[in-house]
């Protein structure tokens, strides 16, 4: 997917001045942005407007700026473009979450993997393999972050609006497992009864062998009569666990463990801590681990870094010894816990790779280095990976696994300069009808 290009700067640009309030305005879209927005032109700038696509005529209204354009609202769709569809989801326009459903299925396959594209053409990566997409379907997800408000007449529970702090009040969601969407008329109720009126929160549920695992964070005093409601609340909607913690992270307190909330990885149990991070869908990291598996081979120590509770090392760990290297201790304790239990020739170390990434001389031991690092990237440990090899020993393959396409192409520039050679790239779409997009890069040296 191009961008379109940019012609002389408007008078508004220079100035650095916010654009002119309630200017409605027809557009024709040309392209849809990295964002997702749709992208037309109004004197010479670029123009995003929401839940537009290419070949759609409309009427918006310009209200702000926004990078190197102008930030725009939908009002009306004066002549659709052909790539144009209904919207299947109720809360379309509203929630925040889903921003691409009116567009074609096939289309919006086309331009998911162009965000790929692009960012590697940007970073010099023409050439580069792209494989097919690989999709992951609606209902599948098994690990949501619902918002919620205590309000007069009770408590909403959902998502947040698009660009507000607007909690929208959801009756269904096309891309949970319904087991999460059945949890949440007892949760308003439960929320309800604990959380005091004007407050608000976050509810982190995941989908886990033993079933629901769900962490509440809210700033609240709870009493005896509280953590008796939510034992209640755990009991009648049968969870595996249930932990209240205050915002900002810190300790959780266990409110009810009725069962371990364990996830399987390569059919060895691991419980992560409450709120532990996941791949989003059970399909979706399956797709990963078997290119990590495949690019890395059998009988070859890796270095798991970023490891998180172990989606990689354990499925790597089954064919070599694996060094598991992740910034938390509550992750990293889960996996070594599962490491010891089965057995497996796993070592584990507690490093902020950001601020301390392993130097070539560390690196020397293994064969592969895995890197799952979060949407900032991996630059620090990608500048000592490109660094030149060690005399004897050092790895020869590299797999990066990646939720930014932009940070990703940084980090493959790195690479590439200090003698990588990247060998493939896989979009995988756990993200659907958003702009996020996962990716397993293969390099050799």
């Amino acid at each position: 997917m191009r961008k379109p290009s940019r012609r002389a700067r408007h008078p508004l640009r220079k100035a650095r001045t916010p654009a002119p309030p309630a200017l409605t305005v027809e557009l024709d879209i040309e392209s849809i942005g990295a964002r997702g927005d749709g992208i037309g032109h109004l004197d010479g700038e670029a123009v995003f407007v929401p839940f537009t696509v290419a070949g759609d005529r409309v009427l918006a209204r310009v209200e702000s700026r926004r990078g190197d354009g102008l930030a725009a609202s939908l009002i009306e769709v004066l002549d659709p473009g052909a790539d144009r569809v209904e919207a299947p989801c109720p809360h379309y326009r509203r929630c925040g979450g889903c921003s691409l459903q009116h567009l074609d299925d096939g289309a919006y396959a086309d331009w998911k993997r162009d965000l790929l594209l692009t960012q590697l053409a940007r970073h010099g990566f023409d050439e580069v393999a792209v494989a097919p997409l690989v999709r992951v379907p609606p209902a599948s997800r098994r690990r949501v972050s619902f918002t919620f408000a205590r309000v007069r007449a009770g408590a909403v529970a959902g998502f947040n609006g698009r660009a507000s702090h607007t909690v929208i009040d959801v009756e269904r969601c096309l891309l949970l497992e319904p087991a999460l969407m059945t949890l949440l008329p007892p949760l308003r109720t439960m929320l309800a009864e604990v959380a005091a009126e004007g407050s608000g929160g976050d509810v982190i549920a995941t989908l886990t062998e033993g079933g629901i695992d769900l962490l509440v964070e809210a700033d609240a005093r709870l009493n005896l009569f509280d953590r008796e409601r939510l034992a209640a609340f755990a009991e009648s909607t049968d969870l595996a666990r249930l932990h209240w913690r205050k915002p900002g992270g810190g300790f959780a307190e266990p409110i009810a463990r009725r069962r371990p909330a364990e996830v399987m990885f390569a059919g060895m149990a691991v419980e992560p801590p409450p709120g532990g991070f996941l791949q989003p869908t059970r399909g979706g990291e399956m797709a990963i681990v078997e290119r990590v598996l495949a690019a890395v081979g059998e009988g070859r120590a890796a270095a798991d870094l970023y490891a998180g509770c172990g989606s990689f090392s354990v499925p790597l760990s089954l064919r070599g010894p694996v060094h598991a290297v992740e910034g938390e201790q509550g992750p990293l304790a889960a996996l070594d816990t599962a490491a010891r239990r089965f057995g497996l020739p796993v070592v584990t170390e507690l490093r902020d790779l950001a601020r301390r990434p392993l130097a070539p001389h560390e690196l020397r031991p293994f064969h592969a280095v895995v890197l799952d690092p979060p949407r900032a990237g991996a630059s620090a440990q990608a500048a000592e990976l490109a660094k030149p090899a060690e005399a004897r020993g050092g790895p020869d393959t590299i797999v990066m696994v990646s939720c930014n396409p932009a940070t990703l192409a940084r980090d493959l520039r790195l690479l590439a300069d200090g003698g990588w050679r990247v060998e493939q790239a896989t979009p995988i779409d756990q993200f659907p009808w958003s702009s996020h997009l996962e990716t397993v890069v293969v390099l050799r040296r």
